[in-house]
């Protein structure tokens, strides 16, 4: 909102050189747009809809992955602890190094590739699991193994894609038709008339802004502060730490 309100306040002066300085009291009265305003906050309302739906999707994939990893780790415990024959440790930290090598690839310090890898790796912990002839044990650690590649799948289309690149340059042209009506409309009183402008302007600048935001939810930037709209990753943190306290 902060930082919209700089775009807000060139509008502001821009009305006001209109105004004032070229004294041009405006083309069109304000009660007849009302309808290009309207039609404006439906295409902000469609925008909005589509995003959040994959937002709350995405809000799962975190707490989903480490629940994966924690179920993969409980199976080789079991597995050790009924028959053992296996370093238990050893493979705990190789399980955790897919929890460190997921982290590493949202923070942007790790490709897909490697994090595939490393998931790929989990075909050995099940492997070992297996030669203990532990019923069905391994097949859980292969079935959570999938379901954790399905996870981060879905979280790399996420970040990598757009919610309807058409739809946001429509989006962004309209807001800016509508912003130049309000410059070109006549008020009945300029106070009004430029205090209407200012908060019309000020909600669909912020609008589009926040729709881009919810539509990267797995953005984090290389500096390190995420931004409002990016998926707290504490679940998979919290399972990290965990973890380092068990090994």
């Amino acid at each position: 909102m902060l930082t919209t309100l700089p775009i807000t306040a060139l509008i502001f002066l821009i009305k006001l050189g209109i105004v004032f300085g070229l004294h041009y009291d405006g083309l069109v009265r304000f009660s007849e747009i009302n309808l290009v305003i309207t039609g404006g906050i439906f295409l902000v309302g469609f925008m909005l809809a589509g995003t959040i739906t994959d937002y709350k999707e995405s809000e799962k994939i975190p707490a989903e992955m480490a629940s994966s990893l924690e179920a993969i780790e409980d199976t080789i415990i079991l597995a050790h602890g009924v028959k053992g024959g296996f370093n238990l440790i050893e493979q705990v930290k190789q399980l955790n190094g897919v929890t460190v090598s997921i982290l590493n690839w949202f923070n942007h310090s790790e490709s897909e590739t490697e994090v595939y890898t490393k998931i790929k790796s989990i075909t050995s912990i099940a492997l070992i699991v297996e030669k203990t002839g532990l019923g069905t044990t391994s097949q859980r650690v292969t079935a959570e193994q999938a379901n954790l590649r399905k996870l981060f799948s879905r979280a790399a289309v996420i970040q990598r894609t757009h919610f309807l690149s058409t739809g946001y340059a429509f989006l962004e042209l309209f807001t800016v038709v509508i912003i130049g009506i309000l410059l070109i409309s006549k008020f009945e009183n300029q106070v009004t008339g430029t205090i209407i402008i200012l908060f019309i302007s000020q909600i669909f600048i912020y609008m589009v802004r926040l729709i881009k935001d919810v539509d990267h939810p797995f953005e984090y930037p290389v500096s390190g502060i995420p931004r409002a709209a990016d998926i707290e990753l504490f679940p998979l943190m919290e399972y990290n730490e965990r973890v380092k306290q068990r090994i």
